[in-house]
């Protein structure tokens, strides 16, 4: 084949041996897309509905946020876990606790069972989509960090796709299989991670946090330098991240919670974590994800097949468009995928209110084709940037408190999930079309958030990002159009300067951009 249809690592041995095995990591996310995707599906089978007494409203809301119970119980224990054993210790705890809950899940009999076997699929996944991230981010060569860490949350409609068409393929069990075959199905994935994690190499950031230099630098050299001990981009990659882990470390021996609100330069980085766990979870994306059926039962739409059948095809378009979108992290920006993902999730709210409104007072298929429209343009709008870019706090933080970050934007995530899964059925319920009029609000206060404080990540080095939150005296303004210079580290690898023998990389520099280009 030739190489112009392959990607440029793939004729590298060095990145080869390790991004081959870096989907080993990315299926944390795989997994989690299909447990969130699969009560989507159960709720549609007949089957599943007479087992548990057709939940609905606060019953049902429960059975859907119980999860995210069990991942707030799970926060206390991550950062801990995470920095004192590591990422790939965090991943492998998460994963098994994942198999118990499915195996509880796809046995259960009774509405008790069931809620505890979500909780425990739910502590699980906090620890897997804390520690994956973090090791990817850490993994990966800086010209293809931004992509990388954007496959990991591409990858959550993978899950989806195989849960919503394993829904499809067993609705038509005149039992409790029907059901029960989706759920055991959690495990697989969990149990191929448990197996297989320990392919991966350690984080070099965690290991040298811990005094492992040396396995650090093995690490860096074999898969950043095909193996050359003498490469000058390995040796400053090195030496940039150990002066930075040092050099937090000289300032505090230990680190605590209060350290994401100690310096000014954090508060900066909270902010985005916070509304980045927010945005991600409550941006309309819920009604889709949890309470499709219900959502397709109010314009009529009531056939089971045609709901797993809209349920799957939405799932590959999800995925299609969060894919394509994860090519264009490095090329477009964050910034501007956010900007355009989130003004196109009002817009889409707009259309899908009108024609909800439509429906109820007026009637006719043309108005739900209209909502059904709506509902694509949606989530389509929401892959183009909050899905590729779920990791973008990660880059945000600095490794002292990146653990804790990611942990606290995992926090923020689920106790917002269980507000949104708890709440739709219930504003669903009660006011129907008109619970929509709060997502056109919500989405527009998003935007202006967004616009205001999210960064451009782009060309920095996780090390480098530091000058955007840490310099003094800068509006936010000139923090969001900060450009890295032509000689950052980052810039360096972008232009193969890894492999040219270069012998020194300046100092990273900053420069304000003019008002035109903001």
């Amino acid at each position: 084949m030739s190489k112009t249809f392959l990607p440029s690592w793939i004729h590298d041995k060095g990145l080869r041996a390790l991004y081959l095995w870096l989907p080993i990591v990315i299926l944390s996310s795989s997994y989690q897309g299909f447990d969130g995707m699969i009560m989507n599906g159960l709720q549609i089978l007949p089957s599943w509905q007479s087992q548990f007494n057709y939940p609905q409203g606060p019953v049902l809301g429960l059975l859907n946020s119980i999860q995210t119970v069990g991942a707030m119980l799970a926060l206390p224990l991550i950062t801990p876990v995470v920095d004192k054993f590591g990422r790939r210790i965090s991943i492998f705890f998460g994963a098994s606790w994942t198999i118990v809950g499915a195996i509880l899940q796809a046995s259960s009999h009774h509405l008790a069972q069931f809620a505890i076997s979500r909780f425990l699929i739910g502590f699980g996944l906090a620890f897997t989509v804390v520690g994956a991230p973090l090791l990817l981010a850490e993994l990966a060569l800086p010209k293809h960090r931004g992509a990388i860490i954007s496959y990991f949350p591409t990858s959550w409609y993978i899950g989806a796709i195989i849960a919503a068409w394993v829904t499809y393929g067993t609705h038509k069990i005149d039992n409790a299989w029907s059901w029960r075959i989706p759920s055991l199905l959690q495990a697989a994935p969990a149990l191929l991670q448990l197996l297989l994690i320990w392919f991966v190499p350690e984080s070099p950031r965690w290991l040298i946090s811990k005094g492992r230099g040396k396995q650090a630098r093995d690490i860096l050299v074999k898969h950043h330098a095909n193996g050359d001990e003498r490469n000058s981009f390995v040796e400053l990659e090195y030496r940039e991240i150990k002066e930075s882990i040092e050099s937090d470390a000289s300032v505090k021996e230990k680190t605590g919670w209060l350290d994401l609100v100690r310096t000014a330069g954090n508060r900066r980085r909270l902010i985005i974590v916070f509304f980045a766990g927010l945005f991600i979870e409550i941006s309309g994306n819920g009604l889709v994800q949890y309470y499709l059926h219900a959502v397709l039962v109010s314009i009529g739409i009531t056939d089971t097949t045609t709901q797993v059948t809209i349920n799957g095809c939405l799932s590959i378009y999800n995925f299609v468009l969060a894919t394509i979108a994860s090519l264009f992290v490095e090329k477009v920006g964050r910034r501007k995928l956010f900007i355009a993902s989130t003004a196109g999730m009002f817009v889409a709210f707009i259309l899908w209110t009108t024609f909800a409104a439509l429906f109820t007072t007026r009637g006719g298929s043309g108005y739900a084709t209209g909502v059904l429209v709506s509902i694509f343009l949606s989530n389509g709008a929401y892959d183009i940037g909050w899905t590729p870019l779920w990791a973008y706090p990660a880059e945000t933080l600095s490794y002292d408190i990146r653990a804790r970050g990611v942990t606290l934007q995992t926090g923020v995530m689920h106790a917002f999930g269980f507000f949104g899964t708890f709440v739709n059925p219930i504003g669903l319920q009660n006011a129907g079309w008109k619970y929509y009029i709060a997502y056109i609000v919500y989405t527009f206060l998003e935007l202006l958030v967004v616009w205001y404080f999210f960064v451009e990540t782009k060309g920095f080095t996780l090390e480098e990002i530091a000058v955007i939150f840490d310099t003094d005296g800068l509006t936010w303004k000139e923090r969001r159009n900060m450009k890295p210079s032509a000689g950052s580290l980052e810039a360096l690898a972008a232009s193969d300067g890894r492999d040219s023998g270069a012998k020194d990389v300046t100092e990273v520099s900053t420069k304000r951009v003019s008002d035109e280009n903001i």
